[in-house]
């Protein structure tokens, strides 16, 4: 079995696959042509422990055995990517040790271990962070009127630029209590976590702060309904990994769609149609 340290040089390979996506994957007619084309092309699908959870806990047994086969099936010997906390934890912990990797899977088999983390991470499971994180929000809509940002665009360029950087600081630092992370980093440091498109907490933190813009500023679209929970967004931490991003809510590929659009970055974000696409494409393409 292995684990992976972080390889930015090979992450066009990396994919990160929602659990709605091994479901569609595993009733698909042409499910083994589509696995041979993930093994042909060499792309790297390492699911997470939450995947994997929510395989253990599916009610038919028929169906979970089936879900666990493809779940080793596509693994290709890797173990499962760790809990986004976890994720989010250990980078911090890399640089207040001053190193520059991290491993993001977790050494673990299925087993009553498994089970014992499985039920951990469902009592941890929506943890309720709006609340902490209320004057943070409260502080980026007054400082957005203030400065007249008029869209998503002058939005982002001032929470990222040098005179806007207090609000992702201030944001860091009312999230990371709830998830009962304690960081010891100066204002430096805390930068560079917040900053890096190397780290998982430039793609949550910029996660939260367009779901603030989406629900506080839009005419249209900003209700709860037409965006998604805290929950739907620790999957992101996963995007400072992951080339291709597959998911299939569409609250959340239109969001996600938009938000790298926005800030551009490399990751693709892709639903299972897509995905199943670019598979079949890149194959005719090289048999041409």
């Amino acid at each position: 079995m292995s684990t992976v340290k972080i390889d930015l040089s090979e992450r066009i390979r990396n994919v990160y696959f929602d659990t709605s996506i091994f479901n569609h994957l595993l009733d698909d007619p042409e499910k083994n042509q589509l696995l041979g084309l993930i093994k042909g092309k060499h792309l790297i699908v390492i699911p997470s422990i939450v995947n994997l959870c929510e395989m253990l806990m599916t009610c038919s047994s028929e169906r979970k055995n089936k879900l666990i086969d493809l779940y080793h099936e596509i693994r290709n010997e890797f173990f499962p990517l760790k809990p986004f906390v976890w994720v989010l934890k250990e980078c911090i912990d890399a640089v207040e040790a001053g190193r520059e990797d991290f491993e993001i899977n977790y050494p673990i088999e299925i087993s009553v271990e498994t089970e014992n983390i499985c039920r951990d991470l469902k009592r941890q499971e929506g943890v309720e962070i709006e609340p902490y994180i209320q004057r943070a929000r409260d502080f980026i809509q007054e400082v957005a009127k203030k400065e007249k940002l008029a869209d998503e665009i002058q939005y982002f360029a001032f929470i990222t630029s040098e005179k806007g950087e207090q609000i992702l600081l201030d944001l860091f630092d009312k999230i990371c209590p709830p998830l009962g992370i304690d960081p010891r980093l100066n204002i430096d440091s805390k930068l560079s976590i917040i900053q890096s498109p190397f780290m998982p907490w430039k793609y949550y933190l910029e996660a939260i702060s367009y779901l603030f813009y989406r629900r506080a500023f839009p005419d249209t679209n900003y209700g709860k309904r037409s965006n998604l929970g805290y929950s739907d967004l620790e999957q992101c931490v996963y995007m400072f990994w992951a080339g291709k991003f597959i998911i299939e809510d569409d609250n959340f590929l239109d969001f996600l769609k938009r938000l790298k659009e926005i800030r551009n970055y490399e990751t693709e974000i892709m639903n299972y149609s897509d995905f199943k696409s670019f598979l079949i494409k890149k194959s005719t393409a090289n048999i041409e």
